[in-house]
């Protein structure tokens, strides 16, 4: 009898972890990306110049509660001028807070 109850325990105890959602390690430089970009364009909403912002690469460390992360960012002027510059910021795992370094 309580070799079934430690199966049945067993059992469940797989069920349950195989239905955990793990996030797939191909989408966190995507993630990464969208909130960045997120952050550049409610940051850039008082910006008269008229500045658009790219995020186009990024190189991150996994901690234990946050990203950091190192930005490829294009900017571009609507008067015609435009750069590629690097940023850097700290992102919560939850990706719901940036804190830009530089």
């Amino acid at each position: 009898m309580r070799m079934k109850t430690l199966l049945g325990y067993l059992l469940l105890i797989g069920i349950f972890s195989a239905c955990l959602q793990k996030q797939p390690v191909n989408d966190v430089p995507d993630k990464l990306k969208k909130t960045m970009q997120q952050f550049l364009e409610q940051s850039a909403q008082g910006n008269t110049t008229g500045t658009q912002f790219t995020v186009e690469e990024v190189a991150y460390y996994a901690g234990p509660d946050f990203y950091e992360c190192e930005f490829t960012v294009r900017m571009k002027r609507l008067s015609g001028g435009d750069t590629t510059g690097q940023m850097q910021a700290r992102i919560k795992k939850d990706y719901s807070s940036v804190s830009r370094k530089y």
